[in-house]
């Protein structure tokens, strides 16, 4: 098959390259395992209280489908940050520039750009229901649980199919392996895709769902403060015992803590489109849109599971024993 331009597939020059510490790149895909194997424990333990948990016994604090809304959405991050790390930051260290120049152009390296958008738009997604699922909590407070399962019984499968509207297409496309632009060093390499259909690309498609989803999430968070400030001396001081007023307070920074990602993925995204390739300082975000990426996997459930009373353990006192009990 003959070679996509601007790539490194059978380059003599790739071929023969040896990887050596290159830098920044490298300490690139060292740094991020430091938070993010702690962020994964800590998803887990919030997955895990959603499937362990007995729904039809009431709870204080606790919400079927706030924790399902956080887990899908945590869940959607991780694999985000999984793929977009074999996309960008794993093959810019060099390791397998050499290899990737050995091989040709195949599905294998599409199958990691295609996954890499996909699980994008689902990290931008599942962030919108969780001010819906709190204003349906609000507004009908004694059918919530109802309307709230039939929503997530479709937010659910919309987002699967959802991110398909935007990736078709890369179906026909093929997987390639190119040299990243300044400031990446030569040797530093990522996975992209030649040949798409219709002679799409995927940065439009972004920057408009980024936009979209982020004015969505405040417009639905605009009213659910509202909501909240209108009913605060009545839910917080009638009828909401403490525990569940922290698990308000909790979910309410998570929520904000959520927004950050559409900010910072959609500033460095658009610094990307209008900087990469060019010499501009401006083209030093690029290093940084990673870490903003990983923004809203780390913040949110570090926030969540810190301040949110289903984590936190109390002392109670009885004669002369005592015993740790969950709050929740």
């Amino acid at each position: 098959m003959s070679v996509p331009p601007d790539t490194i597939h059978f380059n003599q020059t790739y071929l023969n390259y040896r990887y050596e510490w290159n830098g920044f790149p490298t300490i690139l895909a060292i740094i991020p395992w430091i938070y993010m194997l702690p962020t994964v424990y800590i998803t887990s333990r919030i997955t895990a209280v959603y499937f362990k948990t007995n729904w039809e016994q009431v709870e204080p604090g606790k919400n079927q489908y706030v924790f399902m809304v956080i887990s899908l959405t945590q869940i959607s991050c991780f694999l985000f940050y999984f793929f977009n790390y074999l996309l960008v930051r794993l093959p810019a260290t060099g390791l397998f520039t050499s290899w990737c120049a050995s091989i040709a152009p195949n599905s294998w390296l599409l199958a990691v750009s295609f996954l890499a958008s996909y699980t994008n738009y689902l990290a931008m997604i599942y962030p919108f229901f969780m001010p819906v699922v709190r204003l349906i909590i609000m507004i009908y407070p004694k059918r919530h649980m109802k309307i709230n399962m039939i929503i997530m019984r479709i937010a659910v499968p919309f987002g699967v199919i959802y991110p398909i509207l935007f990736t078709f297409f890369l179906i026909p496309a093929i997987g390639t392996c190119k040299q990243l632009e300044f400031p990446y060093p030569f040797g530093a390499i990522w996975i992209y895709y030649y040949g798409p259909a219709f002679g799409l690309r995927n940065t439009p498609f972004f920057l408009a769902n980024l936009s979209v989803w982020l004015i969505s999430s405040v417009v639905a968070n605009v009213f659910l403060f509202c909501k909240i400030a209108h009913a605060r001396e009545m839910l917080f001081n009638q009828t909401t015992s403490g525990i569940s007023y922290k698990a308000q307070v909790s979910i309410t920074y998570t929520t904000i803590a959520m927004i950050v990602f559409y900010v910072t993925n959609g500033l460095t995204l658009l610094s990307y489109y209008l900087f990469y390739g060019t010499h501009s300082i401006m083209a030093y975000t690029m290093l940084a849109r990673p870490f903003g990426n990983d923004a809203q996997a780390c913040l949110v459930s570090w926030i969540f599971y810190k301040t949110h009373p289903v984590f936190k353990k109390t002392t109670v006192t009885n004669g002369a024993f005592e015993r740790r009990v969950n709050t929740a």
